[in-house]
């Protein structure tokens, strides 16, 4: 006689699914996965140096308000597909049902593909901000020493490792990290802007935050034609990657409790959360800078010791180490569970091998190698170009940027009569919202492909374009050849009779038929 289905699991057995993964996570462990994914300590201090040449202050205080408001825009429409699907495939299989049987396949195919790329980009680029903060503390410490690319890469494989093994661990690795990385995104947020403004010897004005704009991208200077709006538009790079990356909840909502009440849920409050803090660490860190073109040749690094001194600006270094390692522990274990929603529906190669669930802990542990493996991979670049991190930065804005636009687009054109709102949805707001979001990943796109420097050359190169030309080629390419005939996106795993047969509630269970209650 089968065990009776709790809530959750009746929910997600409606969608095609059995109950694969242990559901193990609370509310708040949720909301720290998707906080640690979306980290704005790591986005905006690695990148603060990119931000003061690509614009300066104006470009840094005000983008970070403008792309915020964008980020609303998808970030709610978004949770209200979420509480409606909520899988460990999330984007991937919103898309799938959303397109229907005549477009579910293609796009969800290359929703998948995007969504990984996303991913990977950005555990890579959270990972290798903390490598070179990391190796930052030596040449503190000693001046003499020679830094170079390799050694940060070999820090880089180090933490990507050990991030991995403490996905291997399992729940409990995981929850550990959870709960200690909301810690750090928090107080070390606060930890940070107040260091720096109670230790500044002196403090910028408030016409230099809010009104300086500077251009050391070469883009304006005289001769080149090009206009300030598109450096500003350069400048927008480190508020976007710091605000992504929350549809993590989505991908955990299998193992999330109530996840379609908590899924959207991590989602909203990740973003109020990330614009709030975020704005707060730019402009603490804008009325502290001390020497301007010192800060943009030694970052973020030189501002922390300047303000506080090496004892002290190597305590907030560890502060930006840590939530990077974080940061990649907690996309490692999203991304993993996307592979696994790929693969359990045979979009990846040797899809019965990669989908294979550990007895022990209960997750892909395999897939989350196979993460590492490739986060690692997209690293080696950063041996051989100045740009590494902005251009892996773009990869990920792309990568994410793309794969939220998908099921939204469909969610207000293809999908609007079928749809089904549940209990978090954006009423009659969603087309609007949507329409938003959809034009302004279009933007983002053109933008975030273009060159960072002028003019180019083989140090400053972006490989942006070339990771997403290979990406659209590999997984476009496959799909017409191959792909086309034989995928067709999300599988059913358990059958209708058998649904019926197992749908009674355990005791105190109610089953909760989809109703519209949270709306705009």
């Amino acid at each position: 006689m089968s065990t009776p289905m709790n809530d959750d699991e009746i929910r997600l057995a409606k969608l095609g699914y059995k109950q694969g993964l242990k559901r193990q996570f609370t509310a708040f462990q949720n909301f720290g996965f998707v906080l640690t994914n979306a980290s704005v300590l790591i986005g905006i201090v690695p990148l603060f140096k990119y931000g003061l040449q690509t614009g300066g202050p104006l470009t840094l205080t005000w983008g970070w308000l403008l792309v915020g408001s964008f980020v609303v825009c998808i970030g709610l429409c978004m949770a209200e597909i979420c509480s409606t699907y909520p899988t460990a495939g999330g984007l991937y299989y919103w898309t799938a049902k959303l397109g229907g049987s005549r477009y579910g396949p293609v796009f969800s195919w290359f929703e998948a593909w995007f969504n990984s790329l996303g991913q990977i980009a950005g555990a890579s680029g959270s990972v290798l901000s903390a490598s070179a903060f990391l190796v930052s503390l030596v040449k503190i410490w000693q001046p003499d020493w020679d830094i170079n690319d390799k050694h940060i890469f070999a820090v880089h494989c180090i933490l990507v490792i050990s991030g991995a093994m403490i996905n291997t661990i399992g729940g409990l690795g995981l929850k550990a990290t959870s709960l200690f990385s909301v810690y750090v995104h928090i107080i070390g947020t606060i930890v940070i802007v107040a260091t720096v403004l109670a230790t500044a010897p002196t403090k910028q004005s408030a016409s230099f935050v809010f009104g300086e704009f500077r251009d050391l991208t070469g883009f304006t200077d005289p001769g080149n034609g090009f206009s300030p709006v598109l450096v500003f538009l350069l400048g927008l790079l480190p508020s976007q990657w710091s605000m992504l990356g929350y549809d993590s909840s989505a991908h955990m909502s299998e193992e999330t409790q109530q996840s379609y009440i908590n899924g959207p849920r991590g989602i909203i409050l990740s973003v109020i959360a990330s614009i709030v803090m975020g704005w707060a660490l730019i402009l603490g860190l804008l009325f502290s800078i001390q020497d301007y073109d010192g800060t943009v040749a030694g970052g973020a690094q030189q501002l922390f010791v300047d303000c506080a001194g090496n004892a002290g600006g190597s305590f907030l270094i560890m502060i930006i180490v840590a939530a990077g390692w974080c940061c990649g522990i907690a996309t490692i274990a999203a991304n993993s569970r996307m592979f696994y929603a790929f693969a359990r529906d045979g979009g990846l190669p040797y899809s019965a091998f990669w989908s294979k669930v550990d007895s022990r802990t209960g997750m892909p542990i395999r897939l989350v190698w196979l993460s590492a493996l490739l986060v690692i991979i997209l690293a080696i670049p950063s041996m051989f170009s100045l740009a590494a991190l902005s251009a892996v930065s773009g990869i990920s804005i792309i990568g994410f940027l793309v794969s939220y636009a998908i099921p939204i687009f469909l969610r207000v054109t293809i999908g609007a009569k079928t749809f089904v709102q549940s209990e978090f949805n954006c009423g009659r707001w969603t087309p609007v919202l949507g329409w938003i979001g959809v034009i302004w990943t279009a933007l983002a796109f053109v933008v975030f492909n273009l060159p960072q420097l002028w003019p180019v050359n083989a140090d400053n190169f972006s490989y942006t374009p070339a990771a997403v030309g290979f990406l659209l080629i590999f997984a476009g390419g496959w799909w017409i050849i191959d792909a086309r005939k034989w995928f067709k996106g999300p599988i059913m795993e358990i059958a209708e009779e058998e649904l019926a047969a197992d749908a009674t509630p355990k005791a105190g269970v109610p089953v909760v038929e989809a109703r519209s209650e949270a709306t705009l």
